[in-house]
């Protein structure tokens, strides 16, 4: 009798312990599912008429990365030149850029951040124009004024082999929920050891 209690008692600690490993490895997996930060806000608005603006500004839904440059946001006229006159500011979740408007007409904006997670995400969209009767048209560019910043990101886009990526999501995820099951295997296998203690008392 003392040993089948015995047993039953290691049976239910078993089915805890497997039910917290579980939920551990539950977890520890929620970073591979959490999405990229996304673009939540944005100054002029997609769609929007506009008479006059000064900079563009974008809000992500959390603080971004990329202080180094890796953030950039270019604004093209119904003429196809440039009308940034400054570099991409960060600041927090919200990238900021200067423009002079030149014609009246659609204008696009094209967008890349570096999310808080370490990857680069990029959109675009379109607002419209239409300037005060008298208002001076800037000229704008050929090329973004940072146009430099993008040339190298691009040449530096392909990870260098010397230099360990830094473990996704994914990885992470997949890395807690391996140790579970192992701590699992281990615990299953001392519960499932014969006693000799329980063995002698029942004699």
């Amino acid at each position: 009798m003392r040993a089948l209690t015995a047993s039953r008692r290691r049976a239910g600690l078993l089915s805890l312990i497997v039910a917290a490993a579980a939920v551990g490895a539950a977890f520890g997996g929620a970073p591979a599912a959490s999405a990229h930060d996304s673009l939540v806000s944005a100054t002029p608005t997609a769609d929007e008429t506009v008479s006059t603006a000064s900079d563009v500004v974008l809000t992500f839904s959390a603080n971004l990365l990329g202080a180094d440059g890796g953030n950039e946001v270019i604004v093209v006229g119904p003429d196809a030149r440039h009308y940034e006159t400054d570099c991409t500011a960060l600041a927090g979740p919200a990238l900021t850029t200067p423009v002079e408007l030149g014609p009246a007409g659609e204008y696009q904006v094209t967008w890349r951040a570096v999310s808080s997670d370490g990857h680069p995400v990029s959109g675009t969209y379109a607002f419209a124009y239409a300037p005060a009767p008298g208002a001076t048209a800037a000229a704008g560019s050929e090329a973004s004024p940072c146009a430099s910043v993008a040339s190298q990101q691009e040449a530096a886009g392909a990870p260098d082999a010397s230099t360990p990526a830094a473990p996704s999501g994914l990885v992470i995820g997949l890395s807690v929920g391996g140790v579970a099951v192992i701590v699992v295997g281990v615990v299953v296998a001392l519960l499932l050891r014969p006693r000799r203690t329980d063995e002698s008392s029942d004699e």
